[in-house]
């Protein structure tokens, strides 16, 4: 089986078992090499983005949230409570409500932002040189534990998250582990977004897509 070209998105393994509970799941990936100039690029996008795009607004009338509302009715699901932003990326975004702006911090961080302020659509960005295809979405196993750290407490058993053939390395809604995650240093990423029903599959595929066009240069 031919290898993916960077930046094309790639459809991820979904265990059946998640489609029987959850509807019809999908798991896009996609690589990128961070170009030199991503960092002033993120910087740029957002400051444009905070110009025209009424983040603050979409933000009060989503109960604080600036996902699509289809993903909060899958953090129900999963167990979570949609009030509360899973990800830090989110909850810092609420700060846009007080100061008008989409604030940057490094490339791997703002594309996640400009996406998510773009089109709703939550994405994680995971170090290439710390997870290797390919992808999938499924159960934990009981006693799992992060692929690639070697400690910490096991993960919940059932608990939907990504992995890659070594083990978890995402939940499916929320933060990496901080060891596996994207971080200002990361010149290879692996992009990826889960798309939930009610979310039509081009939309999330064309996000990690963007994500991955912006961190690339291209």
């Amino acid at each position: 089986m031919t290898a993916p070209r960077e930046g094309e998105v790639v459809a991820g393994t979904v265990d059946p078992t998640v489609r029987a509970e959850l509807g019809e799941i999908e798991l896009w990936t996609a690589t990128a090499t961070v170009a030199p100039g991503a960092d002033a690029a993120g910087r740029e996008r957002l400051g444009r983005l905070s110009g025209t795009f009424r983040a603050a607004d979409r933000i009060r009338e989503r109960a604080g949230r600036l996902l699509d509302p289809a993903y909060l009715a899958f953090e129900r699901q999963v167990g979570l409570d949609p009030t509360q932003p899973p990800t830090a990326l989110e909850r810092d975004a609420r700060e846009v409500v007080v100061t008008g702006a989409l604030l940057p911090e490094h490339p791997c961080h703002d594309v996640r932002l400009a996406v998510l302020a773009e089109v709703g659509v939550p994405l994680g960005v995971l170090d290439g040189r710390r997870t290797r295809g390919p992808w999938s979405l499924r159960p934990a196993v009981a006693g799992e534990r992060w692929a690639h750290e070697g400690r910490g407490e096991a993960l919940p058993a059932g608990a939907l998250v990504v992995a890659d053939p070594d083990g978890p390395v995402a939940p499916a809604a929320g933060d990496p582990p901080a060891a596996l995650a994207a971080g200002r240093r990361t010149r290879e990423a692996v992009l990826y977004a889960v798309r939930v029903p009610g979310v039509a599959s081009w939309e999330v595929s064309e996000a990690v897509w963007r994500a991955a066009r912006y961190l690339s240069g291209t």
